[in-house]
């Protein structure tokens, strides 16, 4: 909820075909690493991303993480070493059966948390259990899929049965990528929210509520508006303290607020910086040119104090909104 575990896309090869998988086409599939928002190439880029957001620990996930076990390795080793001990680390597993040669490895260099994806009822986990004991906690993360709480509670008796140490079930998400599968199951958007699918979240707490009396399970229910309206709104705000310019704004959603000024073609930038700086007297420190979008950005009260002087000019000022990952999404701007 903190927003304080980098999120790790280890690859997003996969050997199975979840209908309700809503990993994007950009990932899906493809050998690719992402550390939150940022596409890896190298270990050392994600280290960079932690620090970015000051980050107390990390979530594994795909994709498999276990197809590319040696990697997974390495990352966590790096990370370890980099942070101490304390940083926290669990990785999601959907295979079946879990390999216990490439959970030992995993335990080996640090793994704090495995969380099983797939469960299957009447799966022999005692192996993995007794390799974990001691180790690192064993859990299992669900989709709450309506209609499917009676197989989830058969699923519960035998987790509690096993001693695991938690239980997640997720409120079922509804994207782009699995709504045509989502809709040939009968399965409908939430009007309410439009990202979850219509009662999952009933389902989930109706099962939440039988689980406290009929299990001695430790489980959690984790609501989408938990995931994208805390937990990422706090791992935004984390990142944009440190990446934050001198002039911009950070936003209670996170976000960096900041004045735009656009010259007309007969202006360069560079004119028009030192038309802020010597008309107007605007510190250095407070404005920035930015060539690739082919303007000058400050803060919102300068582009307030300067806009009818520069709309004289033919100069355009507004306000605008980005997200404060590497590739700075703007998602408002307002002219003024």
């Amino acid at each position: 909820m903190k927003g304080a575990k980098l999120v790790l896309f280890i690859t997003g090869k996969c050997s199975k075909s979840c209908f309700y998988c809503p990993i994007s086409e950009e990932r899906r599939d493809r050998d690719i690493v992402f550390a939150n928002e940022v596409e890896v190439d190298h270990i050392q880029q994600a280290l960079t991303e932690a620090r970015l957001i000051n980050a107390t620990g990390m979530g594994i996930t795909g994709g498999e993480p276990l197809i590319e076990v040696e990697r997974t390795c390495q990352f966590i080793q790096a990370f370890k070493q980099e942070f101490g001990p304390k940083f926290h680390v669990h990785l999601y597993t959907g295979l079946e059966p879990v390999p216990i040669n490439a959970v030992e490895q995993l335990l080996e260099v640090g793994l704090d948390e495995l969380r099983l994806h797939r469960f299957h009822v009447g799966q022999d986990y005692s192996r993995l259990r007794e390799v974990t004991k001691g180790r690192a906690r064993l859990g299992v993360e669900v989709p709450m899929i309506p209609g499917m709480i009676n197989q989830l509670k058969k699923m519960f008796r035998q987790l509690d049965e096993i001693g695991i140490d938690f239980v997640n079930i997720n409120e079922l998400e509804y994207s782009e990528v699995n709504a045509k599968e989502l809709k040939q199951r009968g399965l409908q958007l939430d009007p309410d929210t439009m990202t979850a699918v219509q009662g999952s979240e009933e389902e989930a707490i109706t099962l939440l509520e039988w689980a406290t009396t009929e299990t001695q399970l430790n489980v959690h229910f984790c609501p989408l508006s938990l995931k994208d309206g805390i937990q990422l709104r706090n791992r935004f705000r984390r990142r944009a303290k440190n990446v934050a310019k001198p002039f911009e704004q950070i936003t209670e959603e996170g976000l960096l607020l900041k004045g735009i000024i656009t010259p007309p073609p007969n202006i360069s930038l560079i004119a028009l910086s030192k038309i802020l700086l010597n008309e107007y007297q605007i510190p250095l420190d407070q404005f920035w040119i930015n060539e690739s979008l082919g303007r000058i950005e400050t803060s919102t009260t300068i582009v307030h104090r300067l806009v009818n002087q520069l709309k004289v000019k033919k100069i355009q000022v507004g306000i605008a909104e980005e997200y404060p990952t590497i590739n700075r999404i703007q998602v408002s701007y307002v002219p003024l």
